[in-house]
């Protein structure tokens, strides 16, 4: 005998017909999902740190492996998206077709192992091609730039570039948090840590290349548009690792010349103007002379570098301070250089970057209000004096140093 439908299974029926979209309403959300992404794109800011606007050559050729792989990424996803929504409507409950069983179904096991393989094979090719192409450096740098990673902040050396003129074995240039380079120059940078790994990171510029204990890794690019272009520290390397930031500048090669004579020149205003040898810091500074260095003024005594016998601990000492008031940022990038923030760094200086191995002299007791202010008026004075060189436009699309600080 046949089975007698009940009320009961016709309404289960009814209820599961209710619960399946048609074919054109699923087509609708699919419409409605794909223009809310389109909409959310316009709305974003381009940032800084993107790898879609390349400046260099080096950067040229990531970008155009992106494009292979999004292109390719994309054909994959809409062939599967295409395959399950024809599968969902073809083969749905209502339908009286069953699909075909296909186990052991050898054809199509060797199509979808050979299609991944050629998929993959033609995205291999030319990475590796571009990867070998720009891993060694080139004999003719112009010239050589060393960054050090340290914990939290990027040290920068000019061994080529002595700070006196006159005495080639003077200290080379050194500076914090800012990369300046002459535009058009094949830079090569020497990278090295003593620490934990980092990884250096100008998404305009270059890829990331690591920074790695024990190992000088070099990287090189050659920059021919001007522009300030944002990097980072790609690879976790602590708690401050998020604000471990910092800027290549490229600038015309006259903007460089000016810009190293004016680290070489003493600070303008001179604490004790009877002092006749030697420009003297305030005294508050005094804290401050066993990690930082002020060119042309007595606090020379903190060291830079590595040193000979390097320590795993390397948050101390702090970076130059030479030229300070010239910088956009304070703290690798946390800050906004400016009176309030200045203070804001000597007063809170553990709570605005946890982690940080600068100690908190304010809360201590070791500086008073008086001496913080001190110490702002200073800092604000380190500047040639005829003014900051002049910076170059924000590379490529970037925001600006606040919305750039902010996020």
């Amino acid at each position: 005998m046949g089975r007698q439908t009940s009320a009961h299974d016709l309404a289960s029926e009814h209820q599961a017909t209710r619960r399946r979209p048609a074919p054109g309403r699923l087509g609708g959300w699919a419409a409605l999902s794909l223009l809310v992404v389109l909409v959310l794109a316009g709305c974003v800011e381009q940032q800084p740190y993107s790898t879609i606007s390349p400046q260099t050559a080096k950067a040229d050729d990531i970008q155009w492996l992106y494009q292979i792989l999004f292109w390719a990424s994309l054909v994959v996803f809409v062939a599967v998206q295409a395959g399950i929504v024809y599968t969902i409507l073809r083969f749905r409950r209502s339908s009286a077709n069953r699909p075909e069983q296909v186990h052991g179904n050898t054809r199509l096991e060797i199509a979808w192992t050979i299609i991944p393989a050629v998929i993959l094979l033609v995205l291999f090719i030319p990475t590796a091609r571009i990867i070998f192409d720009h891993a060694a450096a080139e004999e003719n740098a112009d010239f050589v730039i060393d960054i050090y990673g340290k914990q939290w902040w990027w040290e920068i050396h000019y061994p080529e570039i002595p700070a006196n003129p006159d005495d080639p074995e003077s200290l080379a240039l050194v500076t914090a948090n800012e990369v300046r380079i002459p535009q058009g120059a094949n830079v090569l940078f020497n990278l090295q840590s003593n620490n934990v790994i980092h990884s250096f990171w100008v998404p305009q510029l270059s890829g990331k290349l690591d920074v790695m204990p024990g190992r000088q890794n070099q990287l090189q690019f050659t920059a021919d548009t001007v522009g300030e272009y944002f990097g980072e520290c790609a690879e976790f390397c602590g708690a401050a690792h998020a604000w471990m930031r910092f800027k290549v500048l490229v600038v015309p090669p006259a903007e460089f010349d000016a810009w190293v004579e004016a680290w070489r020149a003493p600070p303008p205003v001179d604490a004790d103007p009877e002092t006749a040898d030697v420009v003297e810091v305030p005294a508050a500074f005094g804290v401050c002379l066993a990690c930082h260095q002020v060119n042309g003024t007595n606090a020379v005594i903190a060291p830079q570098g590595f040193g000979t016998n390097p320590v795993p601990d390397t948050g101390n000492p702090g970076p130059n301070l030479t030229l300070l008031a010239c910088r956009d940022f304070i703290g690798a990038g946390v800050l906004v250089n400016n009176e309030e923030n200045l203070r804001t760094w000597l007063t809170d200086t553990d709570r605005v970057k946890p982690g940080v191995y600068m100690p908190n002299y304010y809360d201590d007791g070791s500086l008073s209000d008086g001496q913080v202010d001190e110490l702002v008026a200073y800092l604000q004075t380190l500047q040639p004096e005829g003014g900051c060189p002049p910076r170059p436009p924000l590379g490529g699309d970037a925001a600006t140093p606040e919305a750039v600080a902010q996020n």
